[in-house]
Formats: structure tokens, C-alpha cells, sequence
């Protein structure tokens, strides 16, 4: 048994530490770090974080300590299953993976996150984050120390209401990735794929995860993604856009034929 002490709220939980999360910890690969940014001052930029935009004024000042601004490298880990809480993150460029480890050390990605996501979000409610958060692309992101969290929420009904929202659009969010990604061939489960990650801002750009990803995601092995994915791109359905890259350029009319083939 060990006693943690959250410096943000001064919460004292005691946890035990879990051998297998201790072993599966040991065995992954390391990653590169993050890289502390700076501070960012919430009260001059809140309009761009989805917390926190258009907070009236006098909530909005209630926000006294500037948040960590952190940039993620591909691969780092912005937390990890078991860690214990050190605040919420919101994403402003970039994505995250959600990874959960199973008991047999395996893992499953059970949800991608945008700018404008939050992360970490179980941090006010738990000593431990639930999943690993994983930067799939280079990612920027602040973090919110939980006291200003608890005090928001206790003092703000505009966010009071909003971490509920988050909590929502979360959990729909995460059926909807179940619903459409868990049926159907591995044609039209990629093709799906490959829809679900368009660049907002450029819909006929993609980006595609590693085959063991994907693998991970659609329930399929290595060989029948790579299968698939070599002939979308004889068919001319995609093109990469960088030769060793994971960006594509994506035909969206005939992948969204493709995703509704199956269809009944």
C-alpha cells in the first residue's frame, strides 16, 4: 500500500500498486518526452480551449494559475494507464490515441481525440488515469491543474455544465467508434478508419495509424490491414502523401462507397 499526495488539491489516497501494472509498465517501450512549452495564462487564450471558450468574464476569472503548455513528440505519452492524476489536458493541435491495457498485457485503442478533446478527464473522480494517452501526431496541449478544476466546478455553473457535456460527447463519442469500426469486412472497416481520420481542416487528407494499431483497433492482424491498405492504393482509393509517412490523401467518394457496402 502506498499513500499518494496530490500537490494540486492536497487529496490523500491510499492505492495499492498492482504488480501487473508494474510488469506492463517495465515492458513498454520507451518514449520520447515531453517538452515544457512555457505557461499559458487561460484568461488570455480560453476562447481556443473547449473547456474553457466563452466562459463568462467573472468565471473566467476565477482561473488564478496559468496551465502548463506542453508540446507531445509522435510516440510520448501524456499519461499513462495507472499513473497517478497530475491534471486535465486539452488538446489544441494534434491527436491522441486512448489505449487500454488488458490484464494479459495486451491493448486496445479505444478512442482517438482532436483539438478542442479533453483528456484525462476521470482525473476528478479517480486517483489514477484510466488509459494511456498517446500523441499519434505531434501534439500541444495544456494542462489544467486539478484545484482550479475543483474550484471551477464548484464556483461555475457554465463549467459545471460543460465537464458534464465532456463527459457525454465522451462517452457517445466512444460508442460510435465502437459502432462503426467493430463491424463489417476489413475493407470496409478501413475504409471507415481512414473516414474517422480526415484532417478537419482538410478533408481529403488522412492520417492512418501503424499496422499494429490498426490491428489493435479493427480486431484484425497485421497482414490483412497491409493486405487492404496495398489495395486501396493500387485502386487508386488513397495515395501517400510522404513516402515513409503515415499521411494519405484519400478518395472520399469511393471510401464512403466502400464503408457502406456491407451496408443492409
Amino acid at each position: 500500500m502506498r499513500v499518494t499526495n496530490n500537490y494540486n488539491t492536497g487529496r490523500r489516497w491510499h492505492t495499492p500498486v498492482s504488480p501487473r501494472r508494474i510488469l506492463a509498465s517495465s515492458m513498454r517501450n520507451p518514449t520520447p518526452p515531453k517538452i515544457w512549452r512555457g505557461r499559458s495564462d487561460c484568461r488570455e487564450c480560453g476562447g481556443d480551449c473547449a473547456m474553457f471558450g466563452d466562459l463568462p468574464a467573472n468565471e473566467l476569472n476565477l482561473i488564478h494559475a496559468p496551465f502548463d503548455d506542453l508540446r507531445f513528440p509522435t510516440g510520448a505519452p501524456l499519461f499513462l494507464q495507472g499513473d497517478d492524476v497530475n491534471g486535465i489536458y486539452s488538446v489544441r493541435s494534434g491527436m491522441v490515441k486512448l489505449n487500454r491495457i488488458n490484464a494479459d498485457g495486451t491493448q486496445r485503442i479505444v478512442r482517438v481525440l482532436r483539438p478542442g478533446n479533453t483528456v484525462g478527464l476521470e482525473a476528478m473522480l479517480h486517483p489514477q488515469y484510466e488509459h494511456d494517452a498517446i500523441a499519434l501526431t505531434p501534439v500541444v496541449a495544456c494542462r489544467i491543474p486539478l484545484d482550479v478544476m475543483d474550484k471551477l466546478d464548484r464556483e461555475s455553473p457554465t463549467l459545471h455544465r460543460r465537464v458534464l457535456q465532456q463527459w457525454h460527447a465522451a462517452l457517445a463519442d466512444a460508442d460510435q467508434w465502437f459502432a462503426e469500426l467493430a463491424n463489417g469486412s476489413a475493407r470496409v472497416r478501413i475504409a471507415r478508419l481512414l473516414l474517422k481520420m480526415r484532417d478537419d481542416d482538410n478533408p481529403e487528407n488522412s492520417v492512418l495509424f501503424t499496422l499494429e494499431d490498426i490491428g489493435s483497433i479493427l480486431g484484425m492482424t497485421v497482414e490483412t490491414g497491409s493486405r487492404v491498405i496495398n489495395a486501396f492504393l493500387r485502386e487508386g482509393k488513397i495515395k501517400r502523401l510522404e513516402t515513409q509517412g503515415r499521411d494519405y490523401w484519400i478518395d472520399v467518394a469511393a471510401l464512403e462507397a466502400e464503408a457502406q457496402s456491407d451496408a443492409v
